[in-house]
């Protein structure tokens, strides 16, 4: 090789590495350039994603901000609903002793030189407040009273009787000028004949009513015969309403006319359905009073979004009676333990179950139950007419009722605290607040606030028959 081709030699393999050099700069200029614009779009991102997360803790804050709100706005629809509710039900209320009014006006007060008829007061002999109060509204039952007074026998076999007869004719003897009656005697019999009411302990005026309406009737019944008349009932088609009226009305007549079935006894239905076979069933019994438990009607209407359960004020809301008689229809799922046999299924079965009032008695006796231990405290509105023609499956007899008498308990229990009774004169129209021995005219006792109403006692405003013969 010559001079001149080592020389060309050397001068492309300069140009080579100059070549290669520029290339290497070209290509760190390149990465650098993307290593920047790398590094703008992280910070970029960065940037959003911080912007992003105080969008997002806006938008919580403004939510929560809502939530409250809303929370807020929600108590006070509740607070109006309950509102609402209540003066529908007082509209309700007064509409109706309106109507009652117009077609059955109460009557006008005696003449001032009339003599004014009234039971004395009795003696508290021993935590018998109870007994006083439940004695007053028994005795000022007219019709009750005056069966005593003029149709009634004494009989040896008649004990409570027999000490009913001679308290009415204490209460009520006009020549007797003291102004109470210890009811010794009549304390005595009822101990030995119960002994739940034996020794001076407290006892619930309903237990009382409850005992004392059974044992009258017992002894007053006309018919002693206590033959089961259709015998096996219970085995008869119970899917056939009008045959099971018919076979318990038919026993009914033949076992009981005393004063007490024919002024205090009315008629239940129950109505049972089996959810496997959808066959319905049909009963019938009698009763002499009926219950309606006060928290669980509050609880009821507050299941169903129609009130709170809680007053601001920590109180429990008001009940209407009104809504006690709507209570007591309600149809109850009977699943779990009480499960219903039915007998076309032939094993324990998911039912539909009922309780409606069939007819109502001549003297209607309602209790207003708050439960035993802790008494539930809440205002009870109600009517001194009161029509109950929307809750009677029979509507033919005894749909509007006249309050004239009322049992108030005041104290944390029903087995404690006290008992007092208010009671309308059947001759001046008046109400008379008897506290034991101590009796005072007073204002009717829905607007008396010295205690809870306990028992209201009512009776028809047009007498009929107190069953569907």
């Amino acid at each position: 090789m010559g001079i001149i081709d080592e020389c060309s030699q050397c001068y492309h393999q300069t140009q080579d590495k100059e070549i290669i050099t520029m290339a290497d700069t070209a290509t760190n200029s390149s990465n650098r350039q993307k290593s920047k614009e790398i590094n703008q779009l992280n910070q970029s991102n960065q940037i959003n994603q911080l912007n992003q997360l105080n969008q997002i803790n806006q938008l919580k804050n403004s939510i929560k901000g809502k939530d409250i709100e809303i929370q807020k706005l929600t108590k006070k629809v509740e607070e109006f609903r309950t509102k609402m509710i209540q003066k529908d039900n007082k509209i309700n209320s007064l509409e109706n002793e309106i109507l009652i009014l117009k077609t059955n006006p109460p009557s006008p007060p005696p003449p001032p030189s009339q003599k004014i008829k009234k039971s004395k007061g009795l003696d508290n002999i021993g935590a018998t407040c109870y007994m006083n109060a439940t004695l007053q509204c028994l005795s000022n039952t007219k019709k009750l009273e005056e069966y005593f007074q003029k149709k009634y026998n004494n009989s040896n076999n008649r004990i409570m009787s027999n000490e009913f007869f001679n308290l009415i004719k204490h209460l009520f003897n006009e020549t007797d000028k003291k102004p109470s009656y210890s009811p010794y005697s009549f304390k005595e019999a009822l101990s030995k004949e119960n002994p739940l009411f034996a020794g001076i302990q407290a006892n619930d005026s309903k237990d009382l009513i409850n005992f004392l309406l059974e044992r009258l009737h017992q002894e007053t019944n006309v018919i002693k015969n206590n033959i089961n008349i259709n015998n096996d009932i219970q085995q008869q088609d119970q899917t056939n309403e009008n045959l099971m009226l018919k076979l318990f009305l038919d026993e009914f007549t033949q076992k009981f006319n005393s004063p007490i079935s024919n002024l205090f006894y009315g008629l239940l239905e129950t109505k049972s359905q089996c959810k496997g076979c959808n066959v319905i069933k049909y009963n019938f019994q009698v009763y002499s009073f009926l219950e309606f438990p006060l928290q669980q009607v509050n609880q009821y209407y507050y299941n169903l979004g129609k009130r709170p359960l809680i007053l601001q004020n920590n109180k429990n809301p008001d009940v209407d009676l009104y809504e006690c008689f709507e209570y007591y229809k309600k149809i109850d799922l009977m699943t779990g333990d009480n499960q219903m046999w039915c007998n076309i299924c032939n094993k324990l079965c998911d039912s539909l179950y009922s309780t409606l009032l069939y007819s109502a008695p001549n003297y209607l006796i309602i209790n207003l139950n708050r439960g035993k231990g802790a008494v539930y405290e809440c205002n009870v509105n109600f009517p001194e007419q009161l029509n109950v023609i929307n809750y009677l499956t029979f509507t033919n007899i005894n749909t509007v009722f006249d309050l004239y008498a009322v049992i108030c308990h005041l104290g944390p229990s029903s087995m404690s605290g006290h008992f007092v009774a208010y009671v309308r004169n059947d001759n001046n129209y008046k109400w008379y607040l008897y506290n034991d021995s101590i009796v005072s005219e007073c204002t009717r006792p829905n607007q008396y606030k010295d205690g809870m109403p306990y028992i209201l006692f009512y009776r028809v405003l047009k007498g009929g028959p107190n069953m569907p013969y």
